[in-house]
């Protein structure tokens, strides 16, 4: 991708030519027509640029922030509603997070300003390459998780390296499994400072030149280390490089909304639009996982920071200071396992914001030594957004309020709302439709937060109150759900936020009746509440856990594939492809096959590695487009067959690809809208076909 724009010198240039007029009209007093009329103008030049010039997304932004500061200057000169004490709470609330939404809107602007995505550098000969170790960290989850990771790292292309598993749960059968592997175990007698301080005992006990770190569910492909490790050679100062996270199975939003290939992945923004932008800053954030980092670099911040319990971006912001630099390279190179469950995201995410927030609190970015202020906003950037709680919790309620109990958030004629707020909304959406398109649809940010918005809200409030307490929580990873079941426990803040928004619709016709003159804001304030519906709406579906049956996720792959019957040799040789493949079993699709068949053998060609005579059991076949296709169960898999399964499934260098998907606005509109009906229905249609098995 090419920008319009291709440095920070002509980028502030740009900006410090545009200050001026933007200024002017900020600030300008307008009659609302003349204001309007310019509105207008602006959001058609907005559309066609995007349409027309989409690398000129510098110039939809600087629109975007002028409309916007308007929006602001105007609501606090004209529309703060004093007159009473339960007016004046709730009017300054509001408006206070409309300041914090349009703040995050221009830093987030600065942050993905410029993209430019780096591609592989060149290596040294193989005997001239560094030392690596690969740490794999691991507290509780499955032995079955961690041995394809372990498997996984071993198969990673690079002729100097020592796998290490990292294991703070001090169990027999995960010391048995590095024996198994060949790779070498780790332990220490206790936990303090959970992961952090689990990879810190590492470091003093292994000698590898760069660490690389994958979380014990993050399966790394072979070309991983021959990718990353060009940026660390070719420059002394490169402390890091990291690569996106990916994930193989869908998230709570796809999944429990059955939204698989229709709305991105929840993290697509972040790994794919913002870090690009970051890095051109260097100030790629360290994820934690699928990352190298040099040995020297992290010794020169003490090891992996264990103040706060979003210990990897504090590390990155030590790293910065120190005048260490980052590397993001857009390709994934490994791929995990995302939240499965409602709950287990809930729980990951607040870690997330507490652990921001307390970056805020015991080492501000804004005033760390040895940052440039390109890193200062970056950072800060990132744990603002992490404050979404408390704002979100407004937008929601305040249209609610009003309608119940009267008390107003705002006084201004519905006119003046709509020629002021309509362009700072709709060029906010342009705007992110030019940074985002592929990753973020519209409207599903205000789902995510909205989800997460009342447990946010606490505990950054708890964090910033008191930011030592709090301790780090593991991920839970590869659980089973029999049946579709609700999680009324972490939904009922949401549910509860529905219940009073459609009171506050129910209420609506009888204020029409009782206060005319308020109709118009009557109008405005009904279709917001309503707007919240459809979000609200969304967020409590997502609690409505689908069943997880299966032990191990389907893999898409295609691979030729040999199948024959021992007890049938006359049928010969049957060739076909693969579709996809599990640990346990595959999904084949062959020109013919004869019906009385249940028990085959398979052969599954794959280009970095294959599985041989494995024999499985037909359990499910029928017709597709003239073909059969088949479900085989694998039946007793030998261990070095597994692990070759392993390899085919999660080793071959491209195996993880982002796949853009994009949608209209108004169709990711009707998307939200629909998502949790579709869902309610197809949940029950599910659990009806397995009563009926």
């Amino acid at each position: 991708m090419r920008e319009a724009v291709a440095s920070p010198v002509l980028l502030a240039t740009c900006v410090v030519f545009s200050l001026l007029p933007a200024c002017i009209f900020a600030f300008a007093e307008l009659p609302l027509r003349s204001h309007a009329i310019i509105s207008a103008v602006v959001m058609a030049v907005s559309v066609w640029t995007l349409r027309r010039l989409p690398n000129w997304r510098l110039a939809v932004a600087l629109l975007s922030v002028c409309m916007s500061v308007r929006y602001v200057v105007w609501r606090g000169l004209a529309t703060l509603a004093l007159d009473n004490p339960a007016d004046a709470v709730l009017s300054i609330l509001l408006y206070g997070a409309e300041i914090y939404g349009v703040g995050v809107l221009i830093l987030g602007y600065f942050q993905t300003s410029i993209m430019q995505p780096r591609v592989p550098l060149a290596l040294p000969a193989d005997e001239a390459l560094p030392s690596v170790d690969v740490y794999i960290p691991t507290f509780n989850e499955g032995v079955e998780i961690v041995r394809r990771t372990i498997i996984g790292a071993r198969a990673i292309d690079w002729p100097r390296k020592v796998v290490y598993v990292l294991d703070d749960g001090r169990r027999p059968e995960m010391k048995a499994l590095a024996a198994e592997l060949g790779v070498e175990y780790l332990t220490r007698g206790d936990n303090r400072h959970a992961k952090a301080g689990n990879i810190n005992a590492a470091l003093k006990v292994t000698t590898g030149e760069y660490i690389a770190i994958f979380d014990c569910d993050h399966v790394p492909v072979r070309s991983f280390l021959r990718l990353t490790m060009g940026f660390l050679i070719r420059d002394p100062r490169c402390g890091l490089v990291q690569t996106p996270h990916h994930f193989y199975n869908p998230d709570p939003f796809e999944r429990n909304l059955w939204l698989e290939d229709i709305v991105p992945p929840e993290q697509e923004m972040f790994y794919h639009a913002v870090q690009i932008g970051n890095d051109f800053w260097n100030s790629a954030f360290f994820c934690g996982s699928c990352a190298v980092l040099r040995r020297t670099a992290i010794e020169s911040v003490g090891g992996i920071a264990v103040e706060t319990v979003t210990e990897d971006a504090h590390t990155a912001l030590r790293l910065h200071a120190e005048g260490w630099r980052s590397a993001y390279l857009d390709i994934p190179q490994a791929a995990g396992l995302a939240t499965e469950r409602y709950a287990f995201h809930v729980a990951q995410r607040m870690r997330w914001a507490r652990g921001m927030t307390q970056i805020l609190r015991l080492d501000n970015p804004l005033f760390k030594r040895g940052l440039t202020w390109a890193q200062r906003l970056n950072y800060l950037n990132a744990i603002q957004h992490f404050q979404f709680g408390i704002p979100r919790m407004v937008y929601l309620t305040a249209p609610t309020v009003f309608l119940l109990f009267g008390i107003h958030p705002l006084r201004a004629n519905p006119w003046e709302v709509i020629a002021y707020g309509m362009p700072h909304i709709f060029l906010s959406l342009i705007g992110g439709l030019a940074v985002a398109r592929s990753v973020r649809h519209a409207f599903w940010a205000e789902v995510y937060e909205t989800s997460l918005a009342p447990y946010t809200a606490v505990v950054t409030t708890m964090a910033f109150i008191a930011p030592r307490s709090g301790s780090f929580n593991v991920t839970v990873k590869g659980s089973q759900l029999d049946r579709a079941a609700y999680d009324l426990r972490h939904a009922a803040p949401n549910l509860l936020l529905l219940l009073l928004c459609i009171a506050g619709l129910i209420v609506t016709p009888a204020r029409w009746e009782m206060y005319p003159d308020e109709r118009g804001t009557l109008l405005v304030t009904a279709l917001w509440n309503l707007y919240n519906v459809a979000i609200l709406s969304a967020a409590v579906m997502v609690a409505l856990e689908r069943p997880q049956r299966r032990k191990t996720w389907r893999v898409r792959r295609e691979h030729l594939v040999r199948v024959h019957v021992p007890e049938r040799p006359e049928l010969g040789v049957m060739v076909g492809e693969t579709v996809d493949i599990s640990e346990g079993g595959v999904r084949l699709r062959l020109p013919s096959f004869p019906v009385d068949v249940h028990d085959v053998v398979v052969d599954v060609e794959g280009g970095f590695s294959a599985i041989r005579g494995a024999v499985g059991v037909v359990v499910r076949r029928f017709r597709s487009e003239g073909e059969a296709d088949l479900r085989v169960e694998f039946q007793d898999l030998p261990r070095d067959e597994e692990a070759k399964l392993v390899e085919l499934m999660f080793s071959e260098p491209d195996s993880w690809t982002h796949r853009p998907l994009s949608q209209h606005p108004l169709q990711s509109l009707l998307t939200v809208v629909y998502a949790p009906w579709r869902a309610l229905v197809l949940s029950l249609r599910d659990d009806e076909r397995q009563a009926d098995a």
